[in-house]
């Protein structure tokens, strides 16, 4: 009898428990569908940035350190497009086909904004992901803008310029509930590096 009690008892208990297991691990599902979204959205902006401080070096020489430097390039600056008009033959190179005068250059200049997102970067990109170069430096889901860095470093006695952009998985996660999940909540989403020659992103694959 007080077996069948003690056991009356615990099925409740059971029960409760089984709910809160259940959901732990269905909370735990639902999070990382939602950090995998905000995680690319986040890697896709920082391509975008990249590709902007790619393009600004290009003109300058130098990448930028504030972004509203760089907003400003994208906005209101322009670019060179230098075009061959004529046809080089196949026994020449280019360079000697406009030495001989058989082709001729044309430079025109176009808004840096076209040129830095140009057909071909648009295609590269996710579509799910909309470029709004009015919003490129908010980290979605909230109110904060990425951090931004550059300057220069030596590497075997060269002088190289670096930069770096990013933000905190805290940042990234801003409205849900990351605590005691699987990711490092301080440790940084990136693209560049002050310490290293690199364009890349610390994300795990380009």
């Amino acid at each position: 009898m007080k077996a069948k009690s003690i056991a009356l008892i615990l099925i409740p208990i059971n029960i409760i428990l089984a709910f809160f297991v259940y959901n732990i691990i269905n909370s735990e599902i639902e999070f990382n569908k939602a950090a995998k979204i905000r995680i690319a959205e986040n890697v896709q902006k920082l391509k975008d940035l990249r590709q902007v401080q790619i393009k600004y070096k290009q003109k300058t020489g130098v990448f930028a350190d504030n972004f509203l430097t760089l907003t400003n390039f994208l906005e209101n600056d322009s670019m060179p497009i230098v075009k061959a008009i004529g046809e080089t033959p196949d026994s020449l190179t280019e360079n000697e086909a406009l030495k001989l005068g058989i082709i001729s250059r044309d430079t025109t200049y176009v808004l840096a904004k076209e040129t830095v997102f140009d057909v071909a970067y648009i295609d590269s990109r996710k579509n799910e992901f909309p470029l709004n170069i009015n919003d490129l430096t908010s980290i979605p889901h909230s109110a904060a803008t990425y951090n931004i860095d550059a300057g220069q470093i030596e590497k075997g006695n060269v002088i190289v310029q670096v930069f770096e952009i990013s933000t905190n998985y805290r940042t990234v996660f801003t409205g849900l509930d990351a605590e005691n999940k699987s990711y490092e909540l301080d440790a940084l989403l990136k693209v560049g590096s002050m310490t290293e020659a690199s364009l890349n992103g610390n994300w795990k694959s380009e």
